[in-house]
């Protein structure tokens, strides 16, 4: 059992435990008590204080709101890169090594493209931005594509002896990621600008050439800090994680980020003094960049005093004291012993709390995996479980479904089953690469399952308009995927799809669908979706998971799957494959076979009236309007068994037929009725109004309370008789339920 009750402590530590939370009551009511009196004398100071805190919480405030709104433009900055690194003509352009034919061209092009296509950096206060392309020392912006020495010369006609400086930003690591200062390239300028640099090859998993350079007015950057407006004295330092600085506003020479580190922050702010003038700083580190913002601002003067007054309410908390002093006291022992039993109770609960999230949090994989098998086999019962697996996995908001259907070898043509990649030592760390990889590429939460050895079903989930395009999405994904395994592991990935779907019931279709596409799929062709099959009229479709799904499906007594499955049959051979009447009669005579195998499994005690009209018609003229309705007939005599109108009350007959065996729990049951266990728990408390260890119990003691009264049966063979493996466990059951042990009952 999880909910463990903690031994009494021992008297002596119970007594120290008890006088040391007296010790505390008295002293936090005396320090409350002193507060009160002390804010009371202070009142002056205190309202200085209040305000000085709003003061600084004001522009604690401000440099928060303009951090991230500069990390916002940040954001937009490297989004903006990664639009350009999804344009297949970019990164041809970038990893040219020489200006060959068709470099020039394809240049071109991709400058109108940059001129026509809306990007995300023109939300952002910019001069201008370019790309920076070192193999071929050429520029590209929506203006123009020409070599650097152009760019640097004519166009932007910066100071022709600081070349090499402008050549070192552009191609130098240190430089990357910071607000450069312009002031040596253009020292004529009324205007001051930053150069922020991005290296593309940091956000591209492939060798990225290029450099996106972007222009920010000086003015322009400074009006996203409006703490900077405040005082023309006032400054502003951005440092990195590693005190490189970022970022610097009207900061004076002297300032470092050295410094700047190693200045004392625990009451909020700090100060230092610079060319005799005191400034305050603040300070705020961004949780999203780990960036540090350094801002000055006055510091806060006020002026007051309590004047002839200060020594009557002196006096006056001086009389106060002795008096709350004695009331602490008298009122601490009074109330103290409840709040030792609340927190003890308190301490318990927070106990099972915790246990049972535990259990629940490291069984929550498991449920997950356990529910996509039985979605996706087709086990699943009814709507209202379908629905409740559906909350369980957050999907509820889906309108579309689909199953990816995976298969992997170490390499190409390998059928040496226990083979394994250079690198991986066991099959076991195999599986962890494969499905750590699909978590990345396909992102969490994942939901899949293993159906056999080398293979994963992937149930995908997406909104309407997502759909539209699923096939072209997993397609690429997959091909990054299948490079990545065989680039890193040398391991082969091929994937087939089936069709959507708009009923998480029906996903086993989709299933079904994808482990036949993958089948079809070879080196050159990985990915194969099933609406690329071409249906053969020669051969009908029915291969036998079909046969064993319709089986299932009629002996649960689910109508709407089993006429889902006809539908699903009538689509793919009569809609689809057109069948020639011979092969029709054989397809016919195989279903007719699957509904003879499932009427030979029915129930004794099913209506022998209904078997009787039943079995005539099976001798009737085979067609597919036949052999749907004697499914349906079929599947109301399963669905229809006596004494057993829902499946509580025949889980409940099982229960007080089988109480005895001490295996007897959750697994067991979900096993024999082929429903998931926290299904099966929360329907039969909604059926019974307790837990299915609450019935079982009260079904156990009830049987041994009339044991114990009306036989003579061994009190230490009792537990046995009753389906326990455990006297001590029977004993405190029977004694919770009856407030007796079973000998004393016996006495009675």
């Amino acid at each position: 059992m999880i909910f463990n009750k903690k031994e009494a402590p021992n008297d002596t530590n119970y007594t120290s435990h008890n006088n040391t939370l007296m010790l505390k009551m008295v002293t936090s009511y005396s320090i409350f008590l002193l507060i009160i009196l002390v804010l009371f004398i202070f009142l002056y100071r205190s309202t200085i204080n209040n305000a000085r805190d709003s003061y600084d919480q004001q522009n604690e405030t401000t440099l928060i709101s303009n951090a991230e709104l500069f990390e916002s433009d940040l954001n937009i900055m490297e989004v903006y890169c990664r639009q350009l690194l999804q344009n297949d003509t970019f990164r041809k352009v970038m990893n040219y090594h020489n200006t060959y034919y068709p470099f020039t061209e394809m240049g071109n092009e991709l400058q109108n493209s940059l001129a026509t296509n809306v990007y995300a950096e023109a939300l952002l206060p910019l001069k201008e931005s370019f790309v920076y392309f070192p193999e071929t020392d050429y520029v590209l912006n929506p203006t123009y594509f020409i070599s650097a020495k152009r760019f640097y010369n004519w166009i932007q006609k910066y100071s022709s002896t600081e070349k090499e400086l402008w050549h070192s930003y552009m191609t130098e690591p240190e430089y990357k990621n910071r607000f450069l200062p312009m002031d040596q390239f253009m020292p004529n300028y009324s205007e001051k600008y930053y150069m922020y640099i991005i290296d593309l090859n940091d956000l591209y998993y492939m060798d990225a050439n290029a450099k996106v350079c972007f222009i920010f007015e000086q003015d322009k950057m400074a009006d996203l800090f409006d703490c900077v407006q405040m005082d023309g004295d006032n400054f502003l330092v951005v440092t990195a994680e590693d005190d490189s600085t970022v970022l610097t506003i009207n900061t004076p020479d002297s300032i470092s980020a050295e410094m700047l580190d190693s200045l004392d922050f625990n009451k909020g702010y700090a100060q230092i003094r610079l060319n005799g003038q005191t400034f305050t700083l603040g300070k705020y580190t961004s949780d999203n960049t780990n960036y540090s913002y350094y801002f000055s601002f006055p510091p806060y003067k006020a002026t007051g005093g309590l004047g002839g007054t200060q020594l009557f309410f002196i006096l006056l908390a001086m009389s106060a004291l002795v008096i709350g002093g004695s009331l602490v006291y008298y009122f601490s022992r009074r109330n103290v012993q409840p709040i030792i039993e609340l927190g003890q109770e308190l301490q318990t609960a927070v106990e099972v709390q915790k246990n049972l999230q535990e259990v629940v949090d490291s069984q929550r994989p498991i449920i997950c995996t356990s529910y996509v098998r039985q979605l996706l086999s087709g086990t699943a019962t009814s709507e209202d479980e379908v629905a409740y697996m559906e909350n369980y996995l957050g999907i509820t908001a889906s309108s579309y479904y689909n199953v990816l259907y995976i298969v992997y070898y170490n390499n190409f043509g390998d059928n040496v089953e226990n083979a394994l990649p250079g690198g991986v030592e066991s099959v076991e760390e195999l599986e962890k690469i494969i499905e750590s990889a699909l978590e990345n590429f396909f992102g969490t939460p994942l939901f899949y399952f293993s159906p056999s050895d080398r293979t994963y079903s992937v149930l995908l989930h997406c909104s309407e308009e997502e759909g539209k395009d699923l096939i072209l999405k997993i397609n690429n994904c997959i091909l990054r995927l299948h490079d990545y395994l065989l680039d890193t592991y040398d391991i082969w990935l091929f994937a087939g799809i089936g069709r959507n779907t708009d009923s998480l019931m029906n996903v086993w279709e989709c299933y079904q669908q994808a482990s036949e596409a993958v089948s079809y799929t070879t080196k050159n062709y990985i990915f194969f979706p099933y609406e690329f099959i071409k249906k053969d009229s020669n051969v009908f479709y029915y291969p036998p998971e079909i046969s064993t799904k319709l089986i299932h499906f009629i002996s649960t007594g689910n109508t709407p799957q089993v006429l889902e499955m006809f539908n699903l049959i009538h689509q793919e051979n009569i809609e689809e494959r057109t069948l020639p009447v011979n092969l029709l009669k054989y397809l016919l005579s195989d279903i007719r076979n699957t509904l003879l195998k499932a009427r030979f499994e029915l129930p004794q005690d099913a209506d022998p009236e209904a078997v009787k009209v039943l079995d005539e018609r099976f001798n009737e003229h085979l067609t597919f309007k036949l052999c749907e309705d004697l499914a349906l007939s079929l599947c109301n005599l399963f669905g229809n068994k006596e004494d057993d109108n829902t499946l509580s009350s025949t889980i409940e007959k099982y229960i007080k037929d089988n109480y005895k065996d001490p295996s007897l729990g959750l697994n067991k049951i979900s096993d024999e009725f082929q429903i998931s266990e926290s299904y099966f728990s929360h329907m039969f408390k909604e059926k019974t109004g307790v837990n299915f260890s609450t019935y079982l119990e009260n079904i156990r003691m009830a049987e041994a309370a009339r044991l114990i009264q009306e036989t003579d049966i061994s009190l230490n063979e009792l537990y046995i008789a009753v389906g326990y493996n455990n006297s001590n466990t029977f004993r405190r059951a029977f004694k919770k339920v009856y407030g007796v042990t079973p000998s004393a009952m016996r006495e009675k």
